[in-house]
């Protein structure tokens, strides 16, 4: 069973079919991701693990630390709609 803690939030996408309606945040270490700058705004499949991180100011919080992530192609993705 996974765990995962963060804020939950309404989500309107106007297309109710292909979405709950709701997101949960949750904070991205990226810092072994060679090109992360380049997958900015982009859909994008990552790798790692979660941990609770203690930082000095804000206390405990979630964080998904990647160590991999690239960005996923839209055009894979409607190729297999269309099949």
């Amino acid at each position: 069973m996974a765990y995962l803690e963060g804020r939950l939030q309404r989500h309107d996408t106007g297309d109710e079919g292909e979405h709950t309606g709701y997101v949960l945040r949750v904070e991205v270490e990226v810092s072994a991701v060679q090109n992360v700058e380049e997958l900015i705004d982009e859909q994008v499949a990552i790798t790692g693990e979660v941990e609770l991180v203690d930082y000095p100011d804000r206390g405990k919080e979630l964080v998904f630390i990647a160590t991999s992530a690239a960005a996923i192609e839209e055009e894979a993705e409607d190729a297999e709609e269309d099949e």
